[in-house]
């Protein structure tokens, strides 16, 4: 697996979040299938269509933002958040296929990070955006021709 190295600026998201333990994930699709009914009512869209879901992940939970970029977070819809994530360095991958192989897209990509001599920066949020590319995940879980990308937090 060949990742990248960035540096992305600062930018604002307006969404929905959810917090939990790793074995209640499945819940996850839920909360994409509410987000995707009320897309229409944030303002400021940067990408419409364009998806980005801020996590933190902890040793035995997690917190997934399922959200859009925004221009302003103002006006934001009841209900939901706006967070801004900060300037970071990221190393980027693309997960292609099911989205039951994400795990293993990981996997490889800590794998290359550790190659090239970074470390996960566990103090910030990591990222997955998605596009065009990628089939609602409301429509099919194991679309082949489905990628996004990762975006995973790094220091050295």
């Amino acid at each position: 697996m060949q990742g990248r190295i960035l540096t992305k600026d600062s930018f604002q998201v307006v969404g929905i979040g959810w917090t939990g333990p790793y074995t209640l994930s499945r819940e996850i699709p839920k909360l994409w299938e509410q987000f995707v009914k009320r897309i229409h009512e944030i303002p400021h869209q940067v990408k419409p269509g364009s998806f980005v879901c801020p996590c933190h992940d902890r040793v035995t939970d997690f917190t997934c933002y399922i959200a859009v970029e925004v221009s302003e977070a103002e006006n934001v819809p009841d209900g939901m958040l706006a967070l801004t994530v900060p300037t970071q360095r990221y190393a980027v991958f693309t997960h292609r296929g099911s989205i039951r192989n994400v795990p293993a897209t990981y996997q490889r990509a800590w794998k290359w990070i550790e190659k090239m001599g970074y470390r996960k920066d566990h103090s910030t949020l990591g990222l997955e955006v998605y596009d065009h590319r990628y089939t609602p995940v409301t429509h099919s879980l194991d679309a082949p021709d489905n990628m996004f990308d990762i975006y995973i937090p790094i220091k050295r």
